[in-house]
């Protein structure tokens, strides 16, 4: 704006239109004067910082008067002013010169405007508008980079920076060649960034950019291009077709929600990397991409996509590294793979026999076949894969022993053979590597001993103690014999795992201290645990190993020694003995009474506060076709228009002080005798109602016989304001405006401690599902955005994704929008009683679910480093037709208050899902442990076909559902608790051996959270017992 005022000043002065009368040049001159005076003037009030004193003075002042002398000589007014005419001209041209300059230090001072936090504080101390350099560049400002007066490189990485970054004040910066400001917290469009033509690299990964790509972006040049990590949506260059850079050598748009397919890139002959997985692409594999004249690509990573179609053979002779994982590529792997080192399939829908492998060539490093559908034997031809480090070819359907030449590659560190059905005995070889770090044989069908004796051979002491080996999985085969004393020698071994098979003897001394993992159950071990080992939980060395002891005496079944000592002869007179066990009888009698009143009055309380009001419970309900309630029984009109509602009208609610938006507080009274007398029924405890309360959100009306109470409440209905607030969506596919989601037709569907759960139908007559949130229980603005921004990036197969959200200028117009998922929710199917409207899941299916749900939750650890933090199987909907698990409401309390997580916390030890060591927390929080622990309650649901916070009948007494399994288990009366409904009579044995392995899973879950496993091995070891029963018949 400055050059602006500058400019106009310095054209008034050359005014020389000879067709224009000299009095009219001086009057179109002082014109163009005032001109430049009002917008110098009324820029000001705008707030523009960096005009010093004596610039403002330059240009509102003595330009002015030296333009005037200009044209009043032009004119020819009078020659005096000639000499001031040559003078002019030079001092308003260094006035242009200097504005111009002064536009790059008003653009970074525009910039710092934008920046709320800055916890190093380098930024907001160092970028002063008082220091400026002779030449006009910025003096020590962090992270800035100048060159004449011209900022030439923009540096914040790492930066913690919070706030907006507005891409459209850093236009004018016409020399700006690096602008990185990666790791921050900055939001914004980055829009207007193909403008800065000078750019040669661009990185702004790892923040919380939104919207599109922008058009344009296809005019720089010379290009290093990382967008990763952050919240881009819509289609890959969708306004520019497929650009033509001019020399684009990196593209990295990974981890965002860009849609679309994956353009040809024909035209860039100059890309070396082109990274977009974990985005929602779909189409097929790019063939140019792969082929011999495809450029110069060395690195293609497409991977978590929906890609589909067959992988065909890659030719590329420049192509480095190929990740193409987690699709849904189909067909058989690729005769040849070019000059690939690194390529990796995994997790797709790749078939056929492994044995195409033999022509990869002797260029591959690392082979990631994992998670597919793979048959045939492990190939025993091919002499090749002389740089072969990685060989992984996990969870697929191999069969046949392990070749001999598995063993001699010799570059090999890692061998994951696991969840296959590999059989016959191990090699040797493998065990006398000095390079292999980590050998993964679990899950097969090995037999024979552990064979260690070759190692005593080695030429020294000193070459055994060069054995690399960090990682040793032996687990869940048939090996046999003793466990060798030469495992010792190992000495950097980490994790050694052989559970599950039938090793026997003693578990040898000298094994190295900082082993980090170890486990040994399900053997017949017997003899003294070494005391360096000792300090490993019980679930190391049981179930199983009934004689193993600590020193001298054996491990009891919960893992303490039982002490049989010799007892003292006592010195009690039988009197005197009499009367103490008489009086400790008698106390523990009395004891017993008053607890028994106790908890019958209090029963009858809650029983009687459930049955007048049914306010008490507060957990919300599947999506789906049908809804569960965990709350007041879900009321449901005859006439459909009674439930449904748009988002301008009131909640109906029965309660005359509720709120207009009180969702989560609003109640129904039902006074029905029928309705009273069902709710007698009813899982108090577990706040469960019957299949006869559940809420269809279909257009069916149920029958009165599904439905044989009506609700007396008065429904009142008031139409406030239209949303008005800010309506942010994360997926590009989805076009929606606040004014079109308030006036969109909605029926709840359940309420929880979060809100109300809405089903709304769109113009289009697409579902969404809306959680509207109470009141007060949510975070700042700031704050809520960020976080709910980053639970919308997480995208997986078996997790309903968070499509936006809606933050309104009243406290409590707060949504939360996600895909509507038509699906019945897992208690619905557990929980149904007779007459039952589906048949019961089978084996089969539980184990599905199970699967489906460890996968996703072992996701959500180890690729996000988040827990769920609401896992109920109310929040597990099973979508048709295969029952595919899909988790809903996750990691909810990152959005909420202290008050809000606590609430939830609460409500969750209330259903059975709640870790006993939130009990001694004064500030229980969500965690990775207590999201086990949830999943081994789930767990034993799906075996038990029973409610998590059910009060079972057992011997000794009333206790809940873990309790409950626990104790039948440590009695040897597991059979006991197992659902009836999937017993296969036809293949008992199988059945039962498959359900005794999920019950160990389920009791190794609610373990202390110290001695827990994490989610991914509890997935790998379901994935085991998946494979060990499809030996037995097709899963």
């Amino acid at each position: 704006m400055t050059s602006l005022v500058a400019l106009s000043f310095y054209g008034a002065s050359q005014l020389k239109f000879r067709w224009v009368e000299r009095y009219d040049k001086v009057l179109v001159g002082s014109v163009l004067c005032l001109v430049g005076i009002l917008t110098l003037i009324f820029h000001d009030h705008d707030g523009e910082e960096g005009l010093h004193a004596h610039q403002k003075f330059s240009i509102a002042v003595v330009g002015p008067i030296l333009i005037y002398s200009e044209i009043c000589c032009g004119v020819g007014l009078g020659t005096s002013f000639e000499g001031m005419q040559r003078f002019s001209s030079v001092i308003l041209l260094f006035l242009v010169v200097t504005a111009l300059a002064q536009s790059d230090f008003e653009a970074l001072l525009e910039l710092k405007k934008g920046i709320e936090k800055d916890p190093s504080g380098k930024v907001i101390d160092s970028w002063d508008s008082k220091s400026l350099a002779s030449d006009g560049c910025p003096r020590n400002w962090f992270g800035i980079t100048c060159n004449e007066g011209h900022v030439t490189a923009i540096t914040l990485n790492g930066l913690g920076l919070v706030g907006n970054f507005s891409f459209p004040v850093i236009v004018g910066l016409k020399l700006l060649r690096n602008l990185s400001i990666s790791s921050n917290q900055l939001t914004g469009t980055i829009s207007n960034i193909g403008s800065i033509r000078s750019l040669q690299f661009l990185d702004l990964s790892v923040n919380a950019f939104h919207g599109v790509i922008p058009s344009g972006i296809a005019n720089l040049k010379d290009l290093y291009l990382n967008i990763s990590q952050n919240l881009l949506v819509g289609e890959l260059f969708a306004h520019d077709g497929m650009p033509y850079f001019d020399s684009l050598e990196v593209l990295d748009a990974s981890n965002n929600q860009l849609v679309g397919t994956i353009p040809s890139f024909n035209f860039i002959v100059s890309l070396r990397i082109l990274r977009l997985g974990s985005n929602r692409l779909s189409g097929s594999l790019p063939e140019a991409l792969l082929q011999e004249s495809s450029m110069i690509l060395s690195e293609l990573d497409l991977s978590l996509n929906q890609l589909e179609g067959p992988v065909g053979s890659i030719t590329s002779t420049t192509l480095k590294k190929l990740n193409i994982s987690s699709n849904k590529l189909s067909g058989f792997l690729p005769y040849r793979i070019g000059h690939c080192a690194v390529i990796d399939l995994s997790n797709n829908l790749l078939s056929g026999d492994l044995s195409r492998i033999q022509g990869w060539g002797n260029y591959v490093e690392v082979i990631e076949l994992s998670s597919n559908s793979l048959t045939g034997t492990l190939p025993d031809k091919t002499s090749e894969f002389l740089r072969l480090t990685a060989f992984k070819v996990c969870n697929n359907s191999l069969q046949g022993v392990l070749p001999s030449i598995l063993a001699t590659y010799p570059e090999l560190k890692i061998v994951d053979l696991s969840v296959n059905r590999l059989n016959g005995s191990l090699l040797p070889s493998f065990f006398m590597s000095t390079k292999l770090t980590d050998l993964n044989l679990s899950g097969n069908n090995f037999t024979g001993s552990i064979p260690l004796q070759d190692i005593k051979n080695l030429p020294s002491v000193s070459s055994a103690g060069n054995l690399s080996l960090l990682t040793l999985d032996l687990s869940h085969n048939s090996l046999t014999g003793n466990l060798p004393p030469e495992i010792a020698k190992f000495h950097n071994l980490e994790i050694l795992n052989l559970s599950d098979n039938k090793l026997e003897g003693s578990i040898p001394d000298g094994l190295p201290n900082e082993l980090k993992g170890f486990n040994v159950s399900l053997n017949n071990f017997s003899g003294a645990i070494p005391n360096n080992l000792r300090g490993f939980p019980d679930s190391s060395f049981h179930p199983g190993n009934s004689l193993l002891k600590f020193g001298s005496f054996p491990l009891s079944p919960k893992g303490s020694s039982d002490l049989n000592l010799k007892p003292h002869r006592s010195q009690i007179k039988p009197v005197t003995r009499i009367i103490l066990i008489v009086g400790l009888v008698g106390g523990a009698a009395i004891i017993a009474l008053v607890c028994v009143m106790i908890y019958y009055r209090n029963n009858w309380q809650e029983t009687r506060s459930e049955g007048l009001k049914r306010n008490v419970g507060k957990e919300t309900v599947c999506q789906g076709e049908y809804s569960l309630s965990h709350t007041s029984v879900p009321y449901r009109s005859k006439d459909t228009s009674s439930s449904s509602f748009s988002f301008r009208q009131e909640l109906l609610s029965s309660s005359k002080k509720s709120s207009a938006f009180d969702h989560g507080n609003s109640s129904f009274i039902l006074n029905d005798p029928k309705y009273l007398g069902h709710l007698e029924s009813t899982r108090r405890d577990e706040g469960l109602a019957s299949p006869m309360s559940i809420l269809s959100s279909s257009n069916a009306s149920p029958s009165k016989a599904e439905f044989p109470f009506e609700s007396s409440s008065a429904l009142k209905v008031r139409s406030p304001d239209k949303l008005a607030g800010d309506l942010h969506l994360f997926d590009g596919s989805l076009a929606l405006t606040a004014d079109e989601l308030s006036r969109a037709p909605a029926e709840v569907i359940g309420r929880s401690c979060h809100g109300t759960l809405y089903k709304a139908t769109l113009d289009s007559g697409n579902l969404l599902a809306i959680k509207w949130l109470k009141e007060g229980i949510a975070k700042g603005k700031k704050e809520f955005a960020r976080e709910v921004k980053k639970l919308g990036y997480i995208k997986h197969p078996n997790l309903v994704s968070l499509q936006g959200y809606y933050w309104g200028p009243k406290e409590h117009e707060k949504l939360i929008i996600s895909n509507y998922v038509n699906a019945r929710c897992l208690a619905f199917y557990l929980q149904e009683t007779e007459p039952r409207k589906l048949p019961p899941l089978s084996l089969d299916e539980r184990l599905r679910v199970a699967i489906d749900v460890a996968r996703c939750l072992s996701y959500l650890h180890n690729e996000r480093a988040i827990p769920h933090g609401n896992l109920k199987s109310t929040n597990i909907l099973l979508e048709t037709p295969n029952l595919t698990a899909r988790l809903t409401d996750y990691s909810l309390h990152r959005i909420l208050t202290s008050a809000g997580t606590a609430e939830q916390v609460l409500n969750a030890g209330a259903l059975g899902y709640r870790p006993p060591e939130f009990a001694s927390s004064s500030k229980p929080c969500p965690s990775l442990k207590s999201d086990v622990y949830a999943f081994g309650v789930i767990l034993m649901e799906l075996l038990t076909g029973k409610s998590s916070g059910e009060i079972v009948s057992g011997s000794t007494g009333m206790v809940d559902l873990t309790d409950w399994v626990r104790l039948l288990a440590s009695e040897n009366r597991a059979d006991d608790c197992f659902d009836p409904m999937i017993l296969e009579k036809d293949n008992m044995e199988q059945t039962h051996r498959t359900l005794d392995a999920m019950l160990q899973v389920a009791l190794r879950c609610i373990l202390p959270a110290q001695e827990r496993p994490d989610m991914k091995s509890v997935y790998e070891d379901l994935s085991v017992i998946v494979l060990q029963k499809s030996k037995q018949k097709g899963f």
